[in-house]
């Protein structure tokens, strides 16, 4: 079955005609009595780089089904959703973390500030704490090291020196009390341990390996429903 093929048509104006399109928005999701039925759905451990067609060729010969497999877990969006490369780790975490930067005293950054590097990196000011500056890199990965020179453009201020530096991957997101097991925001006893962006993000990208996947023999059965879903009956 085409995945879309059973959506039904939606009505939009393009160029002030009105136009029939398919209601590919739409979204369905497959009753609890799959989901809870440990008989019809097992473990299955994507291996890194795999995609959901090539989970469904695996289990079902066809790549057709990788909406079973999107369906069966709910997931509406695979970018997020699905592991990404473990290679693509670190750029992930470039992307959604911030140098810390100390500059020395009297140096202004205020945020918003457009900040360029000397090796074609370029940041944006996030944070500023006392003499500590926070850059979101704009280009991905990008090495900053203490002998690093910054320019202020928003200030067109050169040559910026750094004391010293955390990169995004050493950066701490959270702790763990590692006697009780809590996570806390501060490290606030001997029994807390950092835990890195980086090591964050592995764990979470990990966490979405294991995923449920249905019974060969089900398919024509979740065809079925989907098809009762799509028509809203």
């Amino acid at each position: 079955m085409k995945y879309f093929s059973k959506f039904p048509n939606m009505i939009v104006t393009s160029n002030s005609r009105p136009v029939a399109i398919t209601d590919f928005l739409r979204r369905v999701s497959i009753s609890d009595k799959f989901r809870e039925n440990s008989v019809v759905l097992e473990d299955y451990f994507i291996q890194d780089g795999e995609t959901p067609e090539q989970v469904s060729y695996k289990l079902y010969g066809t790549p057709a089904y990788h909406w079973v497999i999107l369906m069966v877990n709910d997931i509406t969006n695979p970018r997020e959703e699905w592991p990404i490369l473990d290679s693509k780790v670190t750029d992930l975490v470039y992307l959604k973390y911030d140098f810390i930067v100390e500059v020395p005293d009297g140096s202004e950054y205020t945020v918003d500030d457009i900040i360029t590097s000397d090796n074609d990196g370029t940041f944006i000011v996030t944070k500023v704490v006392d003499d500590e500056v926070y850059l979101r890199s704009q280009v991905g990965k990008i090495i900053l090291t203490s002998s690093s020179l910054l320019n202020n453009t928003t200030t067109e201020t050169e040559n910026l020196t750094i004391i010293s530096i955390t990169d995004p991957e050493e950066g701490v997101h959270h702790y763990f009390d590692s006697e009780i097991g809590y996570i806390v925001d501060e490290d606030y006893s001997v029994n807390t341990v950092p835990v890195t962006n980086y090591t964050y993000e592995v764990e979470e990208n990990d966490a979405k390996r294991t995923i449920k996947v249905l019974d060969p023999a089900l398919i024509p059965t979740i065809e079925q429903e989907f098809d009762s879903l799509i028509r809203g009956e």
